[in-house]
């Protein structure tokens, strides 16, 4: 998945860029923008020594989208799936007296909450950073700017 954007900060071997959305993106939300937002900040891996205030061109693997995506969202459901169901069961098979429901849905909440957690303290020691980061790829000369890479696939 590539994309151009514009260098708006430099920190270390890493640059935050202004990605524009372009006309072929749609409202499924992985960007994490409304429609009334034009423009989105990533961090990028600055392999190429882009400077400040240049345009570029940003890639990210398709299969690490799905792997991002997965460990985002399909953790944290199988944690609340797992958690719900086992405090289901043993309450119900342990014959305590509580609400098996409500106790089930607070435990997978809560289960589900700890998964958030705990993704975010292993992605703060770095270590989904570097192998699920874009990476900037080329600059872009100011005639390539005109379309982006979705742009130039669809031929406008």
């Amino acid at each position: 998945m590539k994309e151009i954007g514009t260098i708006r900060s430099l920190r270390g071997n890493n640059a935050e860029v202004e990605i524009k959305r372009n006309s072929a993106c749609g409202d499924c939300g992985a960007c994490h923008i409304s429609k009334d937002q034009s423009v989105m900040l990533t961090t990028a891996k600055n392999s190429i020594k882009a400077k400040i205030g240049e345009t570029v061109e940003v890639e990210m693997q398709f299969a690490n989208v799905f792997v991002a995506a997965f460990i985002m969202y399909g953790i944290p459901l199988v944690a609340f799936i797992l958690g719900s169901s086992m405090t289901y069961y043993l309450i119900g098979s342990l014959k305590l007296g509580w609400d098996q429901v409500l106790s089930s849905f607070f435990v997978g909440v809560c289960l589900t909450a700890i998964s958030y957690l705990v993704i975010r303290h292993v992605d703060r020691r770095g270590r989904f950073n570097s192998k699920y980061q874009p990476i900037i790829v080329a600059v872009v000369d100011n005639d390539e700017k005109i379309s982006t890479p979705m742009e130039k696939r669809m031929g406008n």
